[in-house]
């Protein structure tokens, strides 16, 4: 085997085409001194390793770290930075205003949260509700591995959105996806995305929720997946545990390349600095 490509990881980059196509992009703090993205698909049925270096750097400023948060952040910039604070990940617990716990970042708040955001719904392990700035469409759907979604309203801003995902769920829709079952390409036979999809906008309707889409706006999306065999059972590659993982590339869904002896999320290990062999 040789050396393919040499970089640091992060999300993997993704294009709608049929199947999905997918390609590694170095997360190096510095944009000058990346690596060339590297396509993913042709290595489809063909041996591919992982080889991690030892080194991991913070995605945002490059300090070298043991452990990463988030998205590959260092602790001091999972503390500072607003991309890396918890309404990122909850969005109805947006502080921003708030005198005594202010946003982290002014302008980072203007160019991401306060900007439109679409409510969903997704088929992945199931059918489950979500939310996305406009611009992340539809690579968000294909990042959560969804094989179809359903656009349903858009709401001015981040909080807005995440208010009524968080109203959604707690009245008992799905939010999360499971993602043994999704990397099985498991789907319930009741999945029923289009009635679910219904459901919600009768929900938004019902309290009185502005933005909703249109019936014609309300298309279905739908996406498929460069795998040649599903896993029977998910076995999670961990790249401190075992610097050198890999095998027979039989798929790649949502953020996992999908290997005969196991699986690995990509994303989940921003930062750490790696050799692809084929």
């Amino acid at each position: 085997m040789e050396t393919v490509w040499t970089g640091t990881l992060k999300k993997m980059g993704v294009e709608a085409a049929d199947p999905v196509q997918y390609r590694l992009r170095d997360g190096w703090f510095e944009a000058e001194k990346r690596a060339a993205d590297h396509p993913l698909n042709a290595h489809l049925g063909s041996p591919l390793t992982i080889r991690f270096k030892g080194d991991i750097n913070c995605t945002a400023c490059g300090r070298k770290t043991k452990k990463t948060f988030g998205q590959g952040f260092c602790f001091p910039c999972s503390q500072s930075r607003a991309e890396a604070d918890i309404c990122i990940v909850r969005p109805e617990l947006c502080h921003h205003g708030e005198p005594g716990n202010p946003c982290r970042d002014e302008e980072f708040a203007q160019s991401q949260c306060f900007q439109p955001h679409l409510l969903y719904c997704s088929l992945t392990s199931g059918v489950k509700v979500g939310i996305t700035r406009l611009p992340n469409v539809p690579s968000r759907w294909i990042d959560q591995g969804a094989t179809a979604a359903i656009p349903v309203a858009k709401l001015p801003d981040r909080r807005a959105v995440g208010l009524v995902e968080k109203r959604l769920s707690d009245a008992g829709h799905q939010d999360k996806t499971h993602w043994t079952r999704m990397l099985k390409g498991e789907v319930p036979e009741d999945a029923d995305l289009a009635a679910s999809a219904a459901r919600v906008v009768a929900q938004l309707e019902e309290w009185g929720v502005e933005g909703i889409l249109s019936e014609l706006e309300r298309l279905e999306h739908r996406f498929t997946y460069p795998v040649i065999e599903w896993p029977t059972k998910v076995k999670s590659f961990n790249l401190d545990r075992d610097p050198e993982v890999g095998g027979l590339l039989e798929g790649i869904k949502g953020q996992y390349l999908i290997f005969d002896r196991g699986v690995i999320n990509v994303r989940k290990y921003s930062g750490y600095r790696v050799e692809i062999l084929a």
